[in-house]
């Protein structure tokens, strides 16, 4: 694997991300970074497995631009496909949604109530 082939796949994995992060529908709920790194690693992983496999990508072919495209385009859809929404800092979730009772010993102040004059 020649020093160009890893440069094209990075290019194209960065290129195909930023194309399905711009397209992708729930985008405000998958941060960009987490698109940009599954592109470039996908794209990665796709040369390196055709390397493998036995198909030369060291020329200017169809090959040499179509593995780390699909791969990242798999790559992507898959995170865009499984990631969910951000969690929010601070916020606990409410797991008993009921409403909770009153307790019966607690007083509640009378509006009417000397020390709660209104002008």
């Amino acid at each position: 694997m020649t020093v160009a082939g890893l440069v094209t796949a990075l290019a194209v994995g960065l290129l195909v991300a930023a194309l399905g992060w711009r397209l992708a529908p729930r985008r405000r709920e998958v941060p960009v970074w987490l698109i940009l790194v599954a592109g470039i690693v996908t794209a990665l992983l796709g040369v390196i497995l055709a390397r493998i496999v036995g198909l030369d990508l060291d020329g200017s072919g169809p090959w040499s631009i179509g593995v780390p495209a699909g791969s990242a385009v798999l790559g992507v859809a898959l995170v865009l496909a499984t990631a969910g929404p951000a969690p929010t800092r601070g916020a606990q979730p409410d797991l008993d949604p009921a409403p909770k009772p009153p307790v019966a010993s607690r007083r509640v102040a009378r509006p009417d109530l000397p020390w709660r004059k209104t002008p």
